[in-house]
């Protein structure tokens, strides 16, 4: 027996469903059925995050599985990655100047961005039903990116 339920959803869960559909090739009712019926998890949220980061998070949404998986296993360009390096060690030295500070708290953020947006990359690639690696597995392939 089934029963027909008629419920309203805010837009962004919405389309969130409706892209997971369309990612994985099925219809958006079937997408439901396996929420409700399968224990399947909702939805990656992005509403507790940092007003800041908000509309980039949810702009990840509309990437495809491939454009996901680049920004999840990128890295911070070399260059920059090592000027990060050398300014917090300087820091650490205590030999740092006021435009050194200034150039290190934006790499600094940078990098604490891109390392956001990559968790949500690999969030929606598992919520999508894409394999994703464990936490060991990627610790051992950056370790041998920066040997």
């Amino acid at each position: 027996m089934s029963h027909t339920v008629t419920m309203r959803l805010p837009d962004y869960v919405y389309e969130n469903y409706r892209h997971k559909a369309h990612t994985t090739n099925k219809p958006v009712k079937r997408v439901f059925e396996e929420v409700l019926c399968e224990g399947q998890p909702p939805a990656p949220a992005v509403d507790d995050a940092p007003e800041y980061l908000r509309a980039d998070l949810k702009a990840l949404e509309q990437l495809s599985n491939e454009e996901l998986r680049r920004l999840a296993e990128s890295h911070m360009e070399p260059a920059k990655q090592r000027k990060l390096d050398r300014l917090t060690e300087k820091r650490d030295n205590r030999s740092l100047t006021e435009p050194d500070r200034a150039t290190l708290d934006l790499l600094q953020d940078e990098g604490q961005r891109l390392t956001v947006l990559k968790a949500h990359a690999w969030v929606l690639l598992k919520w999508r039903g894409e394999p994703v690696p464990s936490y060991d597995d990627m610790r051992l392939r950056s370790r041998s990116l920066f040997r």
